[in-house]
């Protein structure tokens, strides 16, 4: 059973309600309000319900309340891997952007994916290659479906609008 964390009177109900109206941070405000219920004697089973957060999740507020104040519940980190996202060096993308620049054959994301394995030894998500692209002012095209073993007289009468080749009992007349 969790051990009971007393909060610390660092600021009153007034103020923290006041910093709860002035942020436009979502994450902070639920801290803030957390908090606040708490200082203002609810119960914790109460105040978890009502917020919809975990025990735990209360607790390393109040945890972090007590040390550091506001400053404490608002510099919170969001997750994700201890390191962050990890960064990929600029010259790999400036030598993509040059190759792509020279438009020697088509590239799509995939083989530019590729081409970076293959030079580099290194594996950048497709994700990631889109939106340097997107950033830097390239585009690119998505592989459609070709129905290259389709029948040629179907396609060019679909062309036309001409619906000759389809069952006349499926059109329906209104």
């Amino acid at each position: 059973m969790p051990k009971k964390i007393t909060l610390a009177n660092h600021y009153s109900n007034e103020e923290l309600e006041k910093e709860i109206k002035s942020t436009r941070d979502g994450r902070y405000r639920l801290r803030l309000q957390a908090i606040l219920l708490a200082q203002q004697g609810l119960e914790t089973k109460i105040i978890t319900q009502q917020l919809q957060i975990g025990n735990d999740t209360f607790f390393k507020w109040k945890r972090w309340y007590n040390e550091k104040g506001l400053v404490g519940i608002k510099e919170v980190s969001q997750g994700g891997r201890p390191e962050g996202n990890p960064k990929w060096d600029n010259t790999i993308f400036e030598a993509l952007y040059k190759k792509l620049d020279a438009m020697e054959e088509y590239w799509s994301v995939p083989k530019m994916q590729e081409w970076i394995i293959e030079t580099y030894s290194v594996e950048i998500p497709t994700s990631t290659i889109e939106y340097r692209l997107k950033v830097n002012g390239y585009s690119f095209k998505s592989s459609r479906p070709n129905p290259y073993q389709g029948d040629k007289e179907q396609q060019e009468s679909f062309k036309k609008r001409d619906y000759s080749w389809y069952p006349t009992d499926k059109i329906q007349t209104s």
